[in-house]
């Protein structure tokens, strides 16, 4: 009876070793190395969007001061209209291709990121349960 009590406590004890826990900080140590990385995609991006709105903003107010201007001759305000009109439209181009152009490239590096840090989180996943299902067994061997 002794045995079989110093069996199963031996195997208790086991089975509380099975969970490496520095296999669990490798796992929450690449997940917050993947947040960090995301937050710096993202960062990156709005950096960008930010640039490109600014830079979009002064061109718009210098289109908007040029089309105001005075003009010596009648005429030539149905040109400055037909000038700024035409400015804002190739601005309304250049902006919209250049956010275009920021949103698949984060889109991008964000599911290569994505692509990345799933295999690596899968891999460590399963290396930490391959590590307690071996120390299961081997626990459950000892209490048999």
């Amino acid at each position: 009876m002794a045995t079989k009590q110093q069996n199963a406590k031996s195997a208790a004890n086991d089975i509380q070793s099975m969970f490496n826990p520095q296999g669990y900080q490798d796992i929450f140590k690449t997940w917050a190395q993947m947040n960090e990385r995301v937050t710096g995609l993202m960062v990156d991006a709005a950096e960008k969007a930010t640039e490109i709105a600014q830079g979009t903003t002064q061109e718009a107010l210098s289109n908007v001061r040029e089309v105001a201007q005075v003009r010596d001759e009648p005429a030539d305000y149905g040109k400055a209209y037909s000038d700024f009109v035409q400015k804002q439209a190739e601005l309304f181009t250049r902006t919209a291709k250049s956010y275009a152009e920021v949103t698949q490239n984060s889109a991008h590096e964000a599911t290569e990121l994505a692509s990345e840090a799933g295999q690596e989180l899968g891999d460590k996943v399963s290396a930490n349960v391959q590590g307690a299902a071996d120390k299961a067994s081997s626990a459950a061997k000892k209490a048999a």
